[in-house]
């Protein structure tokens, strides 16, 4: 059994509003023959004569009025379908899979994707907030297009781009005794620290940094949420160590007080991981050439607000 095909129903509409296959056939671009036969096999398909023909051209039966109803719905919604499909065409299509650490999806995140989507509405976003060891193998394993992480060994099958130097920053519920804009760690007191668990990339580092630098005995709680942490130091009794992108927020009228640390100078490099094998994609390399300007230019905020608090350490 034939189905209607969209050429019957375009052919169908001319015959019956120009009332002539001749005419039809000339807004159509088609021959009267192949007008006819389009019609003919329509009345066929639905069982019903839809035209009483005659030597002086055409007239739709009642049975044709009706169908042409339905029919002129039909071809305007098709119309507005290729319309749409014609407005989408400018645009990339794609899908973009990233991983970034809690870091950035406190303050950088948002603007980044406000910023893509708008310009891409036809890409598919997917994001994965975890730390670097979780990003890291599932970039090697090719569940992510890309990651930012900090420097730290990454082993066989990935690629890295350096992209930028942050500060740690000492982040407290108040006034620490002693402590006036930036920390020596030498000089701070015993405190209570809510630090990154052990398979955090900045953990050893702070570790490190603790035990050379510092005398006093703090404790510590592993704590793997930095959202958590920072609710953590609000309640009045825990400090941190975080990155200062993490507290671009925090700036500026905060309820807690941030002093990097620059005794030692303690910093924190980030790398864009991908797969060492795979080249990105269009859509990927967009997203991520707007990932990276927003980090380069929210650590070069960060240096610029603790410019005046920094020391050789």
């Amino acid at each position: 059994m034939k189905k209607i095909k969209l050429q019957h129903l375009r052919f169908f509409v001319a015959v019956y509003e120009e009332r002539s296959i001749t005419a039809a056939a000339e807004k159509v671009h088609a021959t009267q023959s192949g007008v006819s036969v389009q019609v003919r096999d329509l009345e066929q398909i639905l069982g019903l004569s839809l035209f009483e023909r005659s030597s002086s051209g055409v007239a739709p039966t009642k049975a044709g009025d009706r169908i042409y109803q339905r029919v002129a719905v039909i071809l305007r919604e098709i119309g507005k379908l290729e319309e749409e499909v014609s407005d989408h065409s400018k645009y990339l299509t794609g899908e973009v899979r990233v991983g970034v650490m809690p870091t950035f999806a406190r303050a950088i995140l948002a603007p980044v994707l406000s910023h893509f989507l708008d310009e891409n509405p036809m890409v598919e976003v997917k994001v994965t907030e975890g730390y670097s060891a979780v990003l890291t193998e599932m970039v090697r394993a090719g569940e992510l297009d890309l990651a930012v992480v900090p420097r730290g060994e990454l082993g066989n099958g990935l690629r890295s781009t350096f992209l930028e130097t942050d500060l740690e920053i000492l982040v407290s519920p108040k006034p620490l005794d002693g402590v006036t804009g930036g920390a020596d760690l030498s000089a701070i007191p015993p405190l209570k620290l809510a630090l990154p668990g052990l398979g955090n990339a900045r953990r050893a580092k702070i570790d490190q940094h603790l035990s050379a630098f510092s005398g006093a005995v703090h404790s510590v709680l592993e704590m793997d949420s930095m959202m958590t942490t920072l609710d953590l130091v609000r309640q009045g009794e825990w400090c941190s160590i975080l990155p200062g992108c993490l507290c671009l927020p925090d700036l500026e009228n905060s309820v807690v007080h941030l002093h990097p640390i620059i005794r030692p100078n303690m910093t924190v490099d980030y790398l864009l991981i991908e797969p060492a094998t795979k080249e990105a994609t269009t859509v990927v390399q967009l997203f991520s050439d707007l990932l990276v300007a927003e980090i380069r230019k929210c650590c070069g905020i960060v240096r610029a607000h603790f410019l005046s608090t920094r020391m050789p350490g």
